[in-house]
This record gives C-alpha cells, structure tokens and sequence, in this order.
C-alpha cells in the first residue's frame, strides 16, 4: 500500500477525533483554570481603568466545518445539519449580551473578525444573524477593521456580495497545500484555478483587501515547494500575504497523531522556508510589515509602521489600536491587558455555562503588572520593530532586555532597543501564536 493511501486511511479514523479537549492546555504552561467571576472582575477593571477606551475589538468564533483537516490546529465542529448551528446562534446571542451588559450596549469598536471553523459554511439567513446580533449589541462605525474568514470551496460570488452588503470590507482565506498534484491530505489545499476564480470574485465585489495566509513549515514541505506555491501566490496579486509557521501538537490535537513526526521539517529548515519566502515577496514588490506580513506599496500597514502605529494581537496586524480583544464563541480567546483566556472547547459545556447566565471562560493566564507590561513591550518589538530603552526601567526589564540581547533578537544602542536583521527572522520562529508571547527559553 502506498504511504499516501495509509495516511489517508488513518486520517478517515482520526477525523472524528475531539480537536480541543477541556483539559488540553492551549495558552502554554502557565495556563491555568479561570472562573466566569474572574474573567468578568477583569473586564470590569480594564473598563474603570479607561482600558476599553483605547481600542475594542470583537472576534466571532464559528467553528463548524464539513470535515475535520488533518492538520487542523482550531477548535472545530463538524455540522451534520443547520439546526446544530441555529442553536449555536442562540448562544451567540446569550454570549454577546452577557459581555455588552458589563461593557455597555452599543460601545464602538476597532476590529471586527468573522473566524472559524468555516464562517462561509454558514446559510445567507445565519450570516445575516450573526451581523444583526453584533449590531445589536455593538456599534460597527464605518473605520473599524472588519474582516470574513473564508473558504473558497464553500462560498460564491453570490456569498461575497452578501459577505461585502453585510459590511465587511476585508475578506482572509488559508491556505495550507496549493498543488493540485498534492496527496498530503492536510486540508485547505485549493487549486490555482479555484483561487483564481474566487480572487476574481472578491475583486469584483469590491473588498478593500484579500489576504492570504500561507502556513509553512507542514509536513513533507520543502524550501522548494514553498517556492512554488509562492510563485503561484504572487501571480493572483493578493493585497496582503501573512505567513504562518505550523507545528505538530498531537497533544492538543489528537488527530495529528496520523502526521508522523518525522516528517516534520526542523526548526533550521522551516527558517530556511521563512528567509527564502521574505526574498521571494520582497523580490515581487511586497513590503515586508512587522515579522509575517507582506503588503502592497500603499497599504496602510506600511503606513502605520513607518509612523509607528503599527498594532498587533491574536487577529494579526492592524492599523487601529486595540488595548481589549473579546472573544466569542467555542474555543475563543479574549485578550485583557491583565488576562488572556478561552472560553470552553466543548460545545456541551460552553452551552450549559451560557444556559447559567454564565460566562463561557474555563481557562486562562493571569499577568501581573509586571508581566503585562512585558507582554506590551515584546509586542510593540514585533510591530515597530524598536522600543525606548527607557521603556526597560527596573530589574525585570533589564532582565528581559538581556534575554533578548543574549538571544540575539535586539541590539540596545543610544535610545533605542532595534530588532536586528536576524532577529526579524527568528522571532517568527519563536513567536506562539496562542499565547501572543515569544518563546525565549523552553518551558517559557
């Protein structure tokens, strides 16, 4: 039998595998249980403190697929009928009200995102209901960032002028294989064709911006088929290009487990994959934002970087500031300055909290102010790519400062701590995508 043919069978039986269960730890080690008092305490606090002032974004959860990919890292569900995500609205709209009841209905936002899952699973009336309980609860002014996740074989132009009349001005699509030829069976493989066909459709329709997110690092990926599948990226001239390092985590994930680990490419060679995609979308006219994202001369993230209002949190890079990240939705993560946590992965018990007039949190990582302020200057390194020295003030910034000089990341000269050319690099190697935080050592 061929290896491709006992990869897929064995993906056929892992494929029904939970993808998130309750006691997996997802935001790293320090993780720990949160009680919905905890979490809701926290917003309060962020909320007397001005916190929200600064920034809101809302991130939608929708985690219902047709199938499970092999290589999925999201919570996902897979929907046997609509019903299953009529009801999973109805707990949207509990969700949402508990969060505007302590935030205040109508508070405006920065950043609205549509994730899953596959958002464009979802009915043109279900879409249509989940626009009308964000607005019901939320104000959507016409600068916050709005974007659609989507799946090109599940929408059609149909669905994007719908997606666009609902208000949502950006669209973002993931790819993970892009060779028709491709017998990996890692999911979200599209042919160029299919991607022609939608990027024409999203350009007729009329969105500000359609991002690619291209994941690296998968298994059996070389430098060469990087190449390749960058080659075929340019040619469909996207607005932006993020790239994503994907790792094998059987433990959080247990359908992985059909992903053998060693074909898995080291850490070396998914930098080598890195540096040789930076060459190949600077070379092709991108400009290279923060430390994964390429865009277009004009974009207004290459604006915000060079006039230092560059932003970053778990939704990527942005040009509006946001200090609060709320998350709905199964598996979904809000980002308080002194919290960042996740709401339930099952659908059983985020439903039974929310039937509680409860918050759906079950876990998360508390920040002390030190910590968060920590946090904030790592982020702020991978959005200006520069921080003052004098924002390293006292022996805990020292002591981080020093961590990211020893590892080569930053050199600290005159006023300025700068990323160093090689630092750009390894900090998308380092970065947790989860967490938000960068790996400096292991166990950290």
């Amino acid at each position: 039998m061929k290896q491709t043919d006992q990869f897929n069978r064995k993906a056929s039986v892992l494929a029904s595998t939970p993808s998130a269960p309750p006691s997996t730890q997802i935001l790293g080690i320090k993780e720990r249980a949160v009680a919905a008092s905890e979490f809701s305490h926290t917003l309060d606090a962020a909320a007397v403190a001005g916190q929200l002032d600064g920034g809101l974004g809302l991130q939608v959860y929708l985690p219902f697929c047709t199938t499970r990919c092999v290589s999925c890292d999201r919570v996902a569900e897979v929907a046997a009928d609509s019903t299953v995500i009529d009801r999973y609205l109805d707990g949207l709209t509990r969700e949402l009200q508990c969060l505007s009841d302590r935030v205040g209905r109508g508070r405006p936002l920065t950043q609205l995102h549509i994730g899953g899952g596959t958002p464009s699973l979802l009915s043109s009336t279900q879409l249509a209901r989940v626009a009308e309980l964000i607005d019901r609860h939320f104000l959507v002014p016409d600068d916050c960032e709005t974007v659609f996740e989507i799946n090109p074989d599940r929408t059609s132009l149909t669905q994007m002028e719908l997606i666009r009349g609902l208000g949502f001005k950006n669209i973002r699509i993931e790819l993970r294989e892009l060779d028709p030829q491709s017998q990996q069976g890692l999911g979200r493989s599209y042919s160029p064709e299919l991607l022609a066909d939608v990027m024409g459709n999203a350009k007729l329709v009329g969105f500000d911006t359609i991002t690619l997110e291209l994941l690296y690092g998968l298994p059996g990926q070389s430098v060469k088929s990087v190449r390749e599948s960058l080659q075929l990226i340019t040619e469909l001239d996207p607005s932006r290009i993020l790239l994503g390092s994907f790792t094998r985590n059987e433990k959080r994930f247990e359908h992985q487990r059909v992903i053998e680990s060693d074909s898995m490419p080291s850490v070396a060679e998914k930098m080598a994959m890195f540096i040789t995609a930076v060459d190949q979308l600077e070379s092709s006219g991108y400009q290279w934002v923060g430390i994964n994202s390429f865009v277009k001369p004009g974009d207004v993230l290459g604006t915000a970087q060079a006039e230092g209002r560059l932003f970053r949190n778990r939704l990527g890079y942005s040009d509006q500031p946001t200090r609060v990240l709320l998350g709905v939705g199964l598996g979904a993560v809000s980002e308080l300055p002194n919290l960042l946590s996740r709401n339930h992965a099952s659908l059983d018990q985020w439903h039974a909290a929310l039937r509680s007039d409860q918050h759906p949190v079950c876990a998360g990582v508390p920040f002390t102010a030190t910590e968060a302020k920590q946090r904030r200057l790592l982020q702020k390194l991978s959005e200006s790519l520069r921080a003052p020295v004098s924002a390293f003030e006292g022996e805990e910034q020292r002591e981080l400062l020093s961590k990211l000089q020893s590892a080569g990341l930053v050199t600290a000269e005159s006023a300025w701590v700068r990323v160093t050319p090689s630092g750009r690099v390894k900090l998308m190697q380092l970065w947790d995508a989860n967490t938000g935080d960068i790996r400096l050592a292991s166990g950290e």
